[in-house]
């Protein structure tokens, strides 16, 4: 998906309705969803490639243009002349988000649509050491399509690793990493993590029913639970830092979480590295990355 921003002024409230009016200045697009998955990876120096759908449109055409800027190999977004490049239109007064636009299409792909896609994912996986699924539930990660991906993926020995959604999170079976929000973890496993403990036995209860061996819950402000197999849960202390905007924090988590598991960190150590990354864009406004040099600094700060 393509994030847009439109920045202006707030100057008055309308004499038509009570809302404000903005005086519009620049507009500004980076990759989102997926696609900033990617820019995440590409920020912290791994070498990424995408196998994703956009629409035949001009936020596709933008979308594949900034990817291919980052360095994005290889790179295949089929193209759905049938539905929309899904773009969020985010408009701020100043730094202050006023509203968000979502336009989108999140039905299932059509069958030719999905059967390239496959193709797409299984040409790319050879040169690949992991894959990383990322679930947006737009109607492209599907129980039918999922079981084969992870299939063909485990079959090349590739680290596999999911940012799931609640709905399809059964066929998910056999990856080695999961990460959920606290609402995702809910709705996935029937309990509510409203503290620790009962994010630890939400993690414990998924890792159990989805047969995964590494489930990292998030939990905001609460840092994260991390629960392993064998090993039980443990928590992951958040980093405290101010807040200006929380969009993309779950995606720069799951990339490096995911990059720190391939290189051989330890997965505590990979979940802490994880924390301190999405701390660094939480500061930022903005759809944002974290690069490796502000990682440190963020670390040897606190």
């Amino acid at each position: 998906m393509l994030d847009e921003y439109v920045w202006g002024t707030a100057e008055r409230v309308s004499p038509e309705a009570p809302v404000l009016v903005l005086r519009a200045g620049p507009n500004t697009a980076v990759p989102g969803g997926a696609a900033n998955v990617i820019a995440c990876l590409r920020a912290l120096g791994a070498r990424a490639g995408l196998v994703a759908v956009s629409g035949d449109d001009a936020a596709g055409s933008a979308l594949g243009a900034r990817l291919a800027e980052l360095g994005c190999d290889p790179l295949a977004l089929v193209r759905d002349s049938g539905r929309p490049t899904t773009v969020k239109t985010r408009i701020l007064a100043g730094n202050q988000q006023v509203v968000r636009v979502d336009r989108e299409d999140r039905s299932p792909l059509p069958p030719l649509v999905a059967a390239e896609l496959q193709a797409a994912t299984e040409q790319a996986l050879a040169g690949c050491d992991s894959l990383l699924l990322s679930d947006y539930d737009k109607g492209v990660l599907t129980p039918q399509s999922i079981p084969p991906l992870v299939a063909a993926a485990k079959a090349r020995g590739a680290f596999v690793s999911v940012n799931a959604k609640p709905h399809y999170a059964a066929a998910y079976a056999g990856v080695d990493l999961l990460t959920v929000n606290r609402v995702e973890a809910a709705a996935i496993s029937g309990l509510s993590p409203t503290d620790l403990p009962s994010a630890a036995a939400a993690a414990t209860r998924i890792g159990e029913q989805v047969g995964c061996p590494l489930v990292l819950v998030t939990l905001g402000p609460d840092g994260a639970v991390l629960w392993q197999a064998g090993t039980g849960a443990q928590q992951v202390p958040p980093v405290s830092v101010p807040v200006f905007d929380p969009a993309g924090a779950g995606d720069t988590t799951f990339a490096t979480l995911h990059l720190a598991l391939t290189a051989g960190a330890p997965p505590r150590e990979a979940a802490a590295l994880a924390m301190l990354a999405a701390a660094v864009v939480v500061r930022k406004v903005g759809v944002a990355t974290a690069a490796p040099a502000e990682i440190l600094a963020l670390a040897e700060s606190g």
